[in-house]
């Protein structure tokens, strides 16, 4: 009787035993070698936000594999600049052009599973990944500068500001020009170059109003944010709609390190650096979603007279600046001395001070280009504006209106003559923005 009982209890757990077998994985077949974009199943995201445009590379060799990240762009992808062919561009890991890393794998019977922590030149970070043959999941994370980044994070330009004699004690745009003596020449070149910054040379609204290149900067560009995980995020006035409304470009588009003291590298992704430009949807933030509180700070409307020509402060867009005739010719003459600079980074120099804003104590934060490079976009920006005889025109008349220029209307045909020569003869040019830390007072 024992053994029909036991043989009963035996024949009961056959079935079990049957779907227990049924459910067990196989093993997963390796992956030799794959290489994943955002078109063919990458998933790849930087401290909980997505990055565009990267390239992963996975090679697997039992339970290990290499996971290798970099990226290029196709400069066929935009339009309207004469470009062509494919450029590589920054990696995954600010400072690190490519990112090559051995990992070990776990089976986990749906996907190879992987994660550890990296250390890179310029940050450390966490990593966390899943490989399968259609898909490949990347998680960065804690990602964070050795250096901790600029600080304090948040800048803003500095505001068009005249003193009491009509010079400006302030300006967003800073330029420091000198040069080799030109022989026969004996009047100064560089008030010429402050007067272009700030003459209202540049067609907005439809052509309906002129504003200056600094009027323009401290109009749309609202703040600048330099995060510790390498991340730059600028907050702007788009025309995307039709409406002008506040914007801020995506994480992960517009990164740094501080490679030495006093020197970032900049590193742009040209997904976002050309959706910025033609201010497409996907290169800004809606409004609703930005954070005001945190690093996507921005400035309410003003009506303050900021001015440099003494208009009331008013609405610009990015879109109008980069699509006015100006801004087509000199972004086509910068293009071919910027992307070179891409894959290992746009070199700028830069410098905090203190000093005073009536009695309070207020930091300056100048970022700007060293000589050479200086030089060759002075030249891109000069050539366009020597070949407009509106601009031309626009410059001569503020020129003659302003008691601090009026000097130099005289020799002003002499002194356009002489820009090109004196820009060969140049020993220092910088070439940059002038910022002060954010504050909604301004």
């Amino acid at each position: 009787m024992k053994h029909i009982y036991t043989n009963i209890v035996i024949l009961s757990l056959l079935p079990l035993t049957a779907c227990s077998n049924d459910d067990s994985s196989s093993p997963l077949s390796p992956i030799k070698e794959k290489t994943y974009t955002d078109a063919t199943g990458l998933e790849l995201y930087y401290n909980g936000n997505k990055m565009p445009g990267k390239t992963v590379i996975f090679a697997q060799d039992g339970d290990k594999a290499i996971v290798k990240a970099y990226s290029t762009f196709n400069l066929s992808q935009i339009s309207g600049f004469g470009l062509t062919g494919e450029i590589p561009s920054p990696g995954i890991i600010p400072g690190s052009p490519e990112t090559s890393i051995q990992v070990s794998l776990r089976d986990t019977g749906q996907y190879w599973e992987f994660s550890d922590t990296g250390d890179e030149t310029y940050c450390t970070y966490s990593y966390e990944g899943y490989a399968s043959q259609d898909k490949l999941k990347l998680y960065i994370s804690d990602a964070k500068l050795k250096s901790g980044g600029i600080a304090p994070s948040a800048w803003m330009p500095a505001p068009v500001e005249k003193s009491t004699d009509g010079s400006f004690k302030s300006l967003p745009v800073f330029t420091d020009w000198q040069y080799d003596p030109i022989s026969g020449v004996d009047f100064n070149l560089s008030p010429l170059l402050s007067a272009i910054t700030v003459a209202p040379i540049i067609p907005v609204y439809n052509n309906t109003a002129y504003m200056s290149i600094s009027e323009a900067i401290f109009e749309s560009l609202k703040a600048m944010s330099f995060l510790p995980d390498g991340n730059i995020l600028f907050t702007y006035i788009s025309s995307v709609g039709g409406a002008y409304h506040l914007a801020q470009t995506y994480p992960n588009g517009y990164q740094y390190v501080i490679a030495a003291p006093g020197l970032i590298k900049l590193y742009v992704n040209p997904l976002s650096f050309f959706s910025f430009i033609l201010q497409s949807t996907s290169g800004s933030t809606p409004e609703s979603e930005v954070d005001l509180n945190a690093h996507g700070l921005w400035q309410a409307g003003s009506n303050n007279d900021n001015s440099a020509t003494g208009n009331k402060s008013g609405m610009i867009a990015i879109k109008d600046i980069m699509t006015s005739p100006l801004g087509i010719k000199v972004m086509k003459n910068l293009m071919p001395q910027l992307l070179p600079m891409i894959p290992e980074g746009i070199p700028l120099v830069y410098s905090i001070t203190e000093g005073q804003a009536g009695s309070t104590p207020q930091k300056s934060l100048k970022i700007y280009i060293d000589t050479e490079m200086a030089i060759n976009i002075l030249t891109a920006f000069i050539t366009p504006i020597l070949e407009d005889s509106s601009i031309i025109g626009a410059l001569k008349l503020y020129i003659s209106s302003d008691p601090t220029f009026a000097p130099l209307l005289p020799d002003l045909e002499k002194a356009i003559s002489m820009l090109p020569q004196a820009i060969e003869r140049t020993t220092v040019f910088n070439l940059g923005l002038s910022l002060i830390p954010y504050s909604t007072s301004k």
